[in-house]
């Protein structure tokens, strides 16, 4: 094994744009050649098992080998991870905008790879996560943070949030609610295409206390009533 290539795809003797049974299969026919246990050397062999790993884990970005095909980096938001796409949509390219047609299952993360024919081009699709002004990703798990006014919290009426998907959901207060105290709503956070299940959802809840005076201290006893 002479090459000294870094590319994953050239060490295992395939195309950038091979699917992971082709991957696989090429691991496995190196395997038999390579492995010590076969009489292989340990450092051609430790070349071919980083190669696989890297594919399999989708951590290169690949280098392209051809004038008709386009590496694109397409930042997908929290919605676009849950519910996938399907369609045409807008991606930049050198400062240019492309249109292009393509179909991104539900669960993709960042890093993942898919190869996409439009048109007669070519391209390698790069997935990067987009950031959300709210939630904040931690695995397959979001993290948001909601202010819950002190009215709401004594009286523990439910309080009402946008979830990630822009779905609305009714979330009721515990009885043992106090500030900082972390509800956690499974299901609602992002897709998982292994498990084909979502994570969970935590909200971590911080009391909105108003400074009383007399002007106001008369509307806040109403509230208290009333609400």
């Amino acid at each position: 094994m002479k090459q000294k290539h870094n590319s994953p795809w050239i060490i295992l003797g395939i195309d950038p744009e091979s699917d992971m049974p082709e991957v696989k299969r090429a691991y496995k026919l190196l395997s038999k050649i390579h492995h010590p246990d076969k009489g292989g050397k340990v450092a051609d062999w430790l070349k071919i098992s980083e190669a696989y790993e890297t594919i399999k884990s989708n951590n290169y970005i690949p280098i392209l080998q051809s004038d008709n095909t386009k590496l694109l980096n397409l930042k997908l938001t929290i919605k676009q991870q849950i519910l996938g796409l399907d369609g045409i949509i807008v991606v930049e390219d050198a400062g240019n905008e492309l249109f292009v047609n393509l179909t991104i299952p539900p669960g993709a993360v960042a890093g993942d790879k898919f190869n996409v024919i439009d048109n007669g081009q070519k391209y390698i699709i790069n997935i990067k996560d987009q950031a959300h002004k709210v939630f904040t990703r931690q695995g397959n798990s979001l993290i948001m943070y909601k202010k819950v006014s002190i009215v709401d919290a004594l009286k523990r009426t439910p309080i009402f949030i946008e979830g990630p998907a822009e779905e609305f959901i009714e979330v009721d207060l515990p009885d043992d609610i106090q500030s900082g105290t972390i509800l956690t709503l499974p299901h609602s956070g992002l897709f998982n295409r292994k498990t084909r299940k979502r994570g969970s959802l935590r909200i971590h809840l911080h009391f909105d206390l108003p400074v009383l005076n007399e002007h106001n201290i008369e509307d806040f006893i109403t509230r208290l009533k009333n609400d």
